[in-house]
């Protein structure tokens, strides 16, 4: 763990939000260079910011539904401002953005979309990193020769096992994107199924319970559903 990279009597460096916004810059960079070169910048920088901003307050509000401490939680400024953060929050209240864009901007839509999936895994498998080097979402104690010194044990590098499968996946959706294909559904299958396979291996315990199971396996569920349901939806349109 490595949760400060630089400290002086005037300064000091976090390694998870520099990673963090080191994810989204390198996400934005590939977002932009990926869109038609007709297509309007502005309108695309707004896009992104509105993103940035929906997924924000949606991975704070699901934090604060996983924690018993959420009212006490919302009503300070700091949590609103610093750390405190949930993926899947992001992604539920970003994709609702993109589907407001879509009813809204229809036609500029696919583009946008083509532009985003992958740049997603790609600034997420960045941040994951940054989770690894704060101590954050641990692995359970293992024995396998994969196995990473954290938190007084050996464990699984769930950090690290996230942050290579989501580079396969941005790689495997850039691929798809150039044979114009459709990039939701292997998306939401591909990273459901990471999701969940990473999930079994985890042993911090403040991720709170749904139903007797952590969230994130819940939603990973959903997900896969989703994602199978837009597959099959494709499959029988051509």
């Amino acid at each position: 763990m490595l949760p400060i990279l630089y400290q002086s009597p005037n300064i000091v460096i976090y390694s998870y939000p520099l990673l963090m916004g080191l994810g989204w810059g390198v996400a934005y960079q590939f977002f932009m260079a990926s869109l038609p070169r007709a297509f309007p910048r502005i309108f695309s920088q707004l896009i992104f910011c509105g993103l940035f901003l929906s997924s924000w307050v949606g991975s704070k509000f699901l934090f604060l539904l996983t924690r018993p401490e959420g009212k006490k939680l919302a009503e300070d400024l700091s949590f609103w401002t610093g750390g405190g953060f949930v993926f899947y929050g992001g992604l539920i209240f970003g994709g609702m953005f993109l589907y407001l864009v879509k009813i809204l901007k229809p036609q500029q839509f696919p583009a946008l979309s083509s532009a985003l999936l992958p740049a997603l895994p790609i600034g997420h498998a960045i941040g994951r990193v940054g989770c690894y080097l704060a101590g954050c979402c641990y692995g359970e104690v293992s024995t396998a020769f994969w196995a990473i010194y954290q938190h007084g044990e050996n464990r699984h590098p769930t950090q690290l096992m996230e942050a290579f499968g989501l580079g396969l996946i941005g790689y495997f959706l850039v691929k798809r994107r150039t044979l114009r294909k459709n990039l939701l559904a292997p998306y939401l299958l591909s990273y459901g199924g990471l999701r969940l396979l990473v999930e079994l291996l985890r042993g911090d315990e403040v991720r709170g319970m749904w139903g007797g199971q952590p969230p994130s396996i819940v939603i990973s569920v959903l997900l896969m559903g989703l994602g199978f349901f837009l597959y099959i939806q494709e499959k029988m349109r051509t």
